[in-house]
């Protein structure tokens, strides 16, 4: 197979090398990598099937073998020093493989958000596969719960690329057992085959595979300028500085900063700020959001109380309280978002609250529950963007489970208000972004806000467009005409953005 791809700005080439000695692919790679570099070829990709060999990256401490090398050698197994980034990993037959020789300086991207592009690719591949994988930070590669099925190892030089990503589809998973795959002890290794008891024509997972490489890298990705529309002063003032000071020395987290917010400067001139409860550590890894991943501690005990601290001192009147992701927790965090409220509001009795909770994973109708002892208040989840983009941006995540928490919510508290909010410029059309809407309104969601997506870190989702600010008008009058009460459609909007006024209608 040989495929390539043509448009006005950049071409793509894709070639199948079949079932290769590693050697001689790693060879082509480096003559290919030269020619790029002196802009002989275009962009191109090589995907190709291994006969069994364990290749060594330059991360020495990862480079770990459980036999030696003459015991591999008898087997059959060819053992090689690659100089790609990571540690030890094996192919063999039944393992997809590609090498792209790209030019980075000219897609715009760094080596980290390379290396979320290779990701992204391995996700869609394996949901057309029938299994969902994730990324976690810090280890590239993908996971299928606590199982790894796709290794990442990459060499850039000269702003090209070479080396790349292996994807277990069907092969032999005994050959991981003669390492420690990619340095790290106790990693079990699976395969699509493994997971869903299906097998695969390879021909045609390269195919899938092949479409995939053309939608990340035929088109031109540099980096997109920012709008005048989407330009901001730095944050500054005497009241900036004085939200600062009371956040900093009351020890208040806030996702204003955790998720680099653009209008934090705004609203902390304000005096008004979005806290973040139960620490600054989420158990999932969403593309879109800056705040980080891993194992975050117990909710701490005197959170609430310095909450009411925090809002007397501020004279806050309105208080959005948000949290991470708090799978670990058997009732996710609900008790500690009841505890905060109960405990600022017997400080500060006249003080109004907007909840902005996770989706409560598998725990809804408890959280439900709890939180009953905290109303009055506004209930507030966001379904973040449209259902299709929800493997890239929301990994973890569900559409229908977060639809079901807002309805669930409007069900059981009387006269609540809920609330939900949508990102624009992730890559959704304009009939995803209105059936949104329209099945918000069908669990009864009476506020909506509507904003950019800005990407707020380097690690996170690139924006794949600015969208115009006219079109922001047209999404807050398609709202209105749906039924919702309250709407804020702005590039600038958030889903606690001005979440004190009564109404923009």
């Amino acid at each position: 197979m040989a495929v390539a791809t043509k448009t006005k700005k950049r071409s793509l080439r894709i070639c199948d090398c079949g079932l290769a000695d590693y050697r001689q692919v790693l060879q082509e790679q480096y003559e290919l990598h030269e020619q790029r570099r002196e802009d002989k070829i275009s962009d191109t990709v090589l995907i190709a099937e291994h006969r069994p060999v364990i290749t060594l990256g330059a991360r020495q401490s990862a480079n770990k073998l459980q036999t030696n090398r003459n015991e591999l050698t008898q087997k059959g197994i060819d053992v090689i020093e690659a100089r790609r980034g990571g540690g030890t990993t094996a192919h063999n037959p039944g393992q997809l493989v590609f090498y792209p020789i790209l030019h980075l300086q000219k897609f715009g991207l760094g080596i980290s958000q390379y290396i979320r592009e290779l990701e992204a690719i391995g996700i869609e591949l394996l949901q057309e596969l029938g299994l969902r994988a994730q990324r976690r930070k810090g280890l590239p590669g993908l996971w299928v719960g606590e199982r790894k099925i796709a290794s990442i190892g990459v060499r850039v030089s000269k702003s090209i690329t070479y080396h790349g990503m292996a994807i277990n589809i069907q092969n032999n998973l005994s050959i991981f057992d003669f390492i420690v795959p990619c340095g790290l002890e106790g990693v079990e290794m699976t395969s699509v085959l493994q997971e869903t008891g299906k097998r695969y024509s390879i021909e045609q997972v390269k195919e899938k595979l092949a479409k995939l490489l053309v939608r990340h890298f035929s088109n031109s990705n540099e980096t997109r300028k920012l709008p005048q529309w989407l330009k901001r002063r730095l944050p500054a003032g005497k009241t900036y500085e004085r939200t600062s000071e009371i956040l900093s020395l009351l020890g208040v987290e806030t996702i204003c900063y955790n998720a680099n917010c653009p209008n934090r400067g705004e609203c902390w001139g304000k005096g008004t700020a979005t806290v973040l409860i139960s620490g600054n550590i989420c158990t999932r890894n969403c593309g879109f959001c800056s705040v980080k991943t891993g194992k975050p501690a117990p909710p701490d005990a005197t959170e609430p109380q310095r909450l009411a601290w925090m809002v007397k001192q501020m004279g806050i009147k309105y208080l959005v309280i948000t949290s991470v992701n708090r799978d670990d927790l058997p009732d996710g965090g609900a008790g500690h978002f009841r505890d905060c409220i109960n405990k600022v509001r017997k400080h500060c009795p006249d003080v109004k609250f907007e909840i902005l909770t996770p989706d409560f994973h598998n725990c809804q109708a408890e959280a439900i529950e709890i939180l009953r002892d905290a109303l009055p208040l506004v209930f507030a989840h966001n379904v973040e963007t449209v259902p299709s983009l929800y493997q890239k941006v929301r990994a973890g995540g569900d559409y229908q489970r977060s639809l079901n928490l807002l309805r669930m919510a409007k069900e059981s508290y009387n006269g609540i208000q809920t609330k939900s909010s949508i990102m624009l410029g992730l890559g959704e059309t304009d009939g995803e972004v209105e059936e949104v809407i329209r099945e918000l309104r069908e669990v009864r969601c009476s506020r909506i806000t509507i904003g950019q997506y800005l990407k707020p870190s380097k690690n996170s989702l690139e924006v794949v467009e600015y969208i115009q600010p006219e079109k922001f008008a047209f999404w807050k009058q398609k709202a209105i005409e749906l039924g919702f009460s309250w709407v804020i459609s702005a590039p600038f909007a958030r889903s606690s953005y001005s979440a004190e006024q009564e109404s923009t209608l």
